[in-house]
C-alpha cells in the first residue's frame, strides 16, 4: 500500500464516522423535540387544570397520556443516548483499529518502498562514495609511496648539501689561504664564460696566452684587426674579512683595504704590454675580470670613482655577467663582419660571372660569323662544281654515259650537272 492509498482510507474512515454522528445527531434531535411537545401539552393541561376545579376523566385521561408520552420520550431519548454513546465507543474501537492496522501496514509497505526507492535514488551517489573511496584510497597510496620517494630524495638532497657545503668550505679555505688557487679559480671561470659566450675558441679567442715572461688570461679577437685582453683578478682576502666583521668599525677598515687591493690590480695591469701576443693587432682596451659580482660591489663602495680610474688607464671592470654582455656584443660583430664579407665575394663572383658572360657572348658571336662565312663558302663552291657550264659534275657524268667503269653514282643533291 502507497501513503496515498492510506492517505484516502483514512480519509474514507473518518467521514463515515462524520455521517454517522450527523445521523445520530439528528434523531436525538428530534426526540429532544418530541420531550419538549409533551412537556408543553403537559403545561397547557395543568393549566387547564389549574383553572378547572374538577377534571374530567378525559382530562385525567390526556394527563395520563400525555405522561406516558413524556416518560416513554424519555426514554426513547436515554435509549438514543445510550445507542448513541455505544456506536460512538464502537466506531471509536472499530476506528482505532482499522487505523492502527492501515497505519502499520502502510508504515510497513512504506518502508519497504521507501527502502526499494531509496536504494534506487541512492544508488548513483553510492557509487560515486564508493569511486571516491577507492580514489582516496588511491591517491593514499600514491602520497604514501611519493612521501617515500621525497624522503629518500631529500636525504640525498641532505647528504649532497652537508658535502657541498664542505667542499665549499675547503674551496673558500683555499681561495683565502691561497693566492695560486684563486687565480686558478678565476681563470676556470673565465675559461666558462667564455665557452658559452658564442665565440669560437681558436678563431676568435684563446686562452693562456704568454710570452718573453708575459702572460694573460685570455685574448679575444675583433673585426677589423683589433684585440681585447682579459686578466681574472680574484680580490678576496679584504672581501670577506668585510664580510666577516661584526663590528662598523672593522668592516669599514676591511672595505677600505679591500677598494685598495682593487686598485693595486688595476695598476699593475695598466703597467702590461702585450704587443707579442696580440700577433700584430691593435689593442682597443684591457678588460680586468673580478668573478665574484659582490666584491665588485664593495670595491664601487669604498672607491666610487674606481670605473673612471680604471677607465683613464684603458682598462674596464668586468663581472661574469656584464663581461657575457660584452662577450655576446663581439659575437655579434663577427656574424655582421662574416655576412659581410659574403655579401662581398657575392659582389665578386656575380661580378666575375658577368664578365664571363659577356666573353662567352663575344665568342659565341664570333662563330656565327666563322659560320655564316663558311655557308657562303659552302655555296660558292656548290655553284662552281654543279652550275657553271662545263662544270665538273657534268663532265663526270657524261664520261660515265660514254662507258666509263664507275662504282658509285654522283650525289643528285647538286643536280645532275647539265646545263
Amino acid at each position: 500500500m502507497s501513503m496515498g492509498h492510506f492517505i484516502a482510507a483514512l480519509v474514507g474512515l473518518l467521514a463515515g464516522a462524520v455521517g454517522a454522528y450527523a445521523y445520530f445527531s439528528g434523531r436525538i434531535g428530534k426526540f429532544y423535540g418530541e420531550i419538549e411537545a409533551a412537556q408543553r401539552r403537559a403545561e397547557e393541561q395543568d393549566q387547564a387544570r389549574v383553572q378547572a376545579e374538577s377534571e374530567s376523566r378525559e382530562a385525567r385521561e390526556g394527563r395520563v397520556r400525555a405522561e406516558a408520552e413524556r416518560q416513554s420520550a424519555e426514554r426513547s431519548l436515554m435509549e438514543a443516548r445510550k445507542e448513541k454513546e455505544e456506536l460512538a465507543i464502537r466506531l471509536q474501537s472499530d476506528f482505532r483499529a482499522v487505523a492502527q492496522q492501515m497505519v502499520t501496514e502502510g508504515t510497513k509497505r512504506l518502508a519497504e518502498d521507501n527502502r526499494t526507492q531509496v536504494g534506487i535514488e541512492l544508488r548513483p551517489i553510492l557509487d560515486r562514495m564508493e569511486a571516491f573511496r577507492k580514489r582516496v584510497d588511491e591517491v593514499h597510496t600514491a602520497e604514501t609511496t611519493l612521501q617515500g620517494d621525497l624522503r629518500r630524495e631529500l636525504q640525498q638532497i641532505q647528504a649532497m648539501s652537508t658535502k657541498l657545503g664542505s667542499e665549499t668550505h675547503a674551496l673558500t679555505s683555499a681561495l683565502k689561504n691561497d693566492s695560486g688557487v684563486r687565480g686558478r679559480w678565476g681563470e676556470m671561470v673565465l675559461e666558462k664564460t667564455l665557452e658559452i659566450s658564442g665565440l669560437e675558441k681558436g678563431r676568435e679567442y684563446r686562452t693562456q696566452e704568454s710570452a718573453d715572461r708575459k702572460r694573460m688570461d685570455a685574448v679575444v679577437f675583433l673585426p677589423e684587426n683589433r684585440a681585447i685582453v682579459i686578466d681574472s683578478k680574484v680580490p678576496l682576502v679584504d672581501y670577506d674579512a668585510y664580510c666577516s666583521a661584526t663590528e662598523p668599525a672593522d668592516q669599514e677598515r676591511s672595505l677600505k683595504a679591500h677598494g685598495v687591493a682593487v686598485k693595486r690590480f688595476i695598476d699593475d695591469l695598466s703597467g702590461k704590454a702585450y704587443p707579442d701576443l696580440l700577433e700584430g693587432r691593435s689593442l682597443d682596451f684591457t678588460v680586468m675580470f673580478i668573478p665574484i659580482e659582490p666584491a665588485f660591489g664593495a670595491a664601487l663602495r669604498a672607491n666610487p670613482d674606481l670605473l673612471e680610474y680604471a677607465f683613464d688607464q684603458r682598462i674596464v671592470l668586468t663581472t661574469p655577467s656584464s663581461l657575457m654582455s660584452t662577450l655576446r656584443t663581439i659575437a655579434n660583430l663577427w656574424k655582421i663582419e662574416r655576412q659581410n664579407k659574403n655579401v662581398q665575394e657575392i659582389a665578386r663572383l656575380g661580378g666575375k660571372l658577368h664578365d664571363d658572360l659577356a666573353n662567352f657572348c663575344g665568342d659565341l658571336t664570333e662563330v656565327g660569323k666563322a659560320l655564316e662565312k663558311a655557308h657562303e663558302a659552302h655555296e660558292s663552291a656548290v655553284k662552281k662544281l654543279s652550275e657553271k657550264k662545263g662544270n665538273i659534275l657534268g663532265t663526270a657524268e657524261k664520261l660515265r654515259e660514254l662507258g666509263a667503269k664507275t662504282e658509285k653514282r654522283l650525289p643528285t643533291m647538286l643536280g645532275d650537272g647539265s646545263d
